[in-house]
């Protein structure tokens, strides 16, 4: 006999049974659940309807009489003359001015960090100048002939017993 099923969503079951979106999936690995993902990658869940209808743990546990839902008005904490109200009033808006605090210093600070981006930059364009002056004044032309350096060999090509300036190659030796 094959049990009627209702086809959810992950996101549809959590709001259905009251749970988060992982316990759902939790709840589905668990009771080995028809899964199904479409073409768009939307993961669809066949739910039997007997789960459904069956009450969470938590409403189980509580009963209505011991809590019974109230409404604001109903609770004298947030009444309007309540000590309560005056001191949460009281630390919103110390809550406020500090809030305003933090945000005039951080314009000073972002005003500050964009005057030091400016002048590093500054200081670049004066580093590669500098750079630029400095290899300019080193090239050939600018350098007496008793500063150049004076490269030698210790032996020139066409000298020494070799033939072509290079050492006679030894069969057994693989590194020339």
């Amino acid at each position: 006999m094959a049990e009627n099923t209702e086809i959810l969503t992950y996101r549809q079951l959590a709001d259905r049974l009251g749970l988060s979106l992982e316990a759902a999936r939790a709840r589905v690995r668990r009771g080995g659940w028809l899964k199904i993902t479409d073409n768009h990658g939307i993961v669809r869940v066949s739910v039997p309807v007997s789960t459904m209808n069956v009450p969470t743990e938590q409403d189980k546990h509580v009963d209505p009489n011991v809590h019974p839902e109230r409404t604001p008005e109903q609770n004298e904490a947030f009444a309007p003359g309540s000590m309560v109200l005056s001191t949460l009033r009281e630390v919103i808006g110390l809550l406020q001015t500090e809030l305003n605090e933090r945000r005039r210093e951080s314009s000073e600070y972002m005003a500050e960090n964009a005057v030091l981006k400016e002048q590093n930059a500054q200081l670049r364009e004066q580093i590669a100048r500098i750079e630029g002056e400095r290899v300019h004044s080193t090239s050939a032309q600018g350098v007496r002939p008793e500063q150049k350096p004076v490269f030698t060999l210790n032996s020139p090509p066409g000298q020494g017993g070799c033939s072509g300036g290079y050492g006679y190659r030894r069969w057994w030796w693989p590194f020339g």
